[in-house]
């Protein structure tokens, strides 16, 4: 599975439409590069559509946050988004493996 493309990550992820696409592109670029195919597999497209939707929410939360349009986030890291909830919970599904890869 590849790292989702942009129609693919705006099908799943309508919502994200109102953010450009240089912005959704390096969020798809990020997700590819944090979620290795090795160990993701099958999963690999959908957590990289997920991590790339965390990114951008979280960017949104914390220019929000800095301008004083948005609360603080409750959470950290992966927590502070929905997507990123999803992340984990996804990724809680993924074998144990080592950490290191060949």
């Amino acid at each position: 599975m590849a790292v989702p493309t942009l129609p693919e990550l705006l099908a799943r992820f309508p919502e994200l439409e109102v953010h450009s696409e240089p912005q959704l592109e390096q969020a798809l670029l990020t997700a590819g590069r944090r979620c290795s195919e090795a160990v993701w597999g099958e999963l690999h497209s959908d957590g990289c559509g997920l991590y790339a939707a965390h990114l951008i929410a979280a960017r949104v939360r914390e220019v929000g946050a800095q301008v004083g349009q948005a609360a603080p986030s409750a959470g950290s890291g992966l927590e502070a988004t929905y997507y990123g909830q999803q992340f984990l919970e996804l990724q809680s599904c993924l074998p144990l493996t080592s950490g290191f890869m060949v």
